[in-house]
């Protein structure tokens, strides 16, 4: 397995995280967001970037196709997820 694989590994487990654990932020007038989901997903980003700089690094500036697949299917579900977890429910 190639060192950048782990990354992103790691990446899509901490996203998978973020369906077990949260914290729920009261933002005023009985509306929450999920603060802990939040944080986590910015791990998950920063995961990936470090990935995507490594498999850049290693392959003369050229990811494989399976791994630029692999991250912008993670890129999505990690914005999905924001997007859910910054959405105030009632």
């Amino acid at each position: 397995m190639p060192p950048y694989a782990l990354q992103l590994l790691i990446a899509l487990l901490i996203v998978g995280l973020t369906f077990a654990v949260g914290y729920p932020l009261a933002i005023g007038s009985g509306r929450t967001v999920d603060a802990l989901d939040a944080v986590l997903l910015m791990f998950a980003l920063v995961n990936l970037r470090t990935a995507w700089t490594a498999a850049n690094a290693m392959n003369g500036g050229r990811a494989p196709a399976w791994f630029v697949a692999a991250g912008l299917v993670l890129a999505a579900v990690i914005t999905w997820a924001m997007v859910r977890a910054l959405t105030p429910t009632p």
